[in-house]
């Protein structure tokens, strides 16, 4: 896969597809392979590329920093390397606080903006989640104990029921968190300290904003302040699914990304 330097960092990439540009920007804990199912079918449509975030997957971090603007200038720096002017963006969680950054901080990149399971700013029920989190991975928590605890959060109480998905909540064997307990510090930090409600009305980009009806950590509030704060923003719910919306409804979501790039 390509890289680019960024300052101390190496931002991991990598992109397929021919069309106009896309950039899939994932959420805390996530790598490139969080769009797995979304690749094959974006790119039959678009260029895409997908990144490594700072201190995620194969992207160290950085002593400069992990602000979310900091990882904002990285996908700005991807896109110079790869030749690309001006690209749809699709942020999902904390991947979503990037690209309202990016909207923000360098709106001549972007065309059209996808914003899935995020905010503008932290609200309780994540701050609860991530310091949960934080805490039993201080605690010395093994892989199989991090998973049991942060499911349930992620899914709809349906989809961890239903018997048919009990493969998303089976750990493979040998899995490790690749993520460092210093990366997850300092992102999680970056979240807490990202509060953009008041610039909300700056960000010109024709977006879309997505959300799970079930989600326990994004709930629907923060769905509306985006769609609100950002004029002409459309909202489109997914009544059945949590927070992971591309898992439970993967067909839904990437049709009304296709959709809305298209339109």
């Amino acid at each position: 896969m390509p890289t680019t330097d960024v300052g101390a960092t190496r931002v991991n990439w990598r992109r397929g597809g021919a069309g106009d540009s896309v950039v899939l920007l994932h959420g805390l804990g996530g790598d490139i392979g969080f769009w797995d199912a979304e690749l094959p079918a974006l790119e039959r449509d678009f260029d895409v590329i997908a990144l490594d975030l700072r201190g995620s997957g194969a992207t160290p971090s950085s002593a400069g920093g992990h602000e979310i603007s900091d990882l904002a200038d990285d996908v700005v720096a991807v896109l110079d390397d790869a030749g690309v002017a001006r690209a749809h963006v699709v942020g999902f969680s904390m991947g979503g606080l990037v690209a309202q950054a990016l909207a923000l901080r360098h709106p001549g990149r972007l065309n059209r903006l996808v914003l899935a399971s995020t905010y503008a700013t932290m609200g309780h029920q994540a701050r609860l989640f991530l310091d949960a989190v934080l805490d039993v991975y201080e605690n010395g928590a093994t892989a199989t104990q991090m998973f049991e605890l942060i499911c349930p959060w992620l899914f709809s109480p349906a989809f961890v029921q239903d018997p048919a998905n009990r493969a998303f909540f089976e750990l493979p064997e040998g899995a490790a968190d690749d993520q460092s307990m210093e990366d997850w510090r300092a992102l999680y930090r970056a979240q807490r300290n990202f509060d953009v409600t008041e610039e909300l009305s700056r960000i010109s980009a024709p977006t879309l904003v997505v959300s799970g009806a079930r989600d326990a950590l994004v709930p629907a509030a923060d769905a509306l302040a985006l769609r609100d704060g950002i004029a002409g923003a459309r909202l489109e719910v997914f009544a059945e699914s949590g927070h992971l919306v591309n898992v439970e409804d993967p067909a839904r979501f990437i049709g009304s990304i296709r959709d809305f790039l298209r339109a």
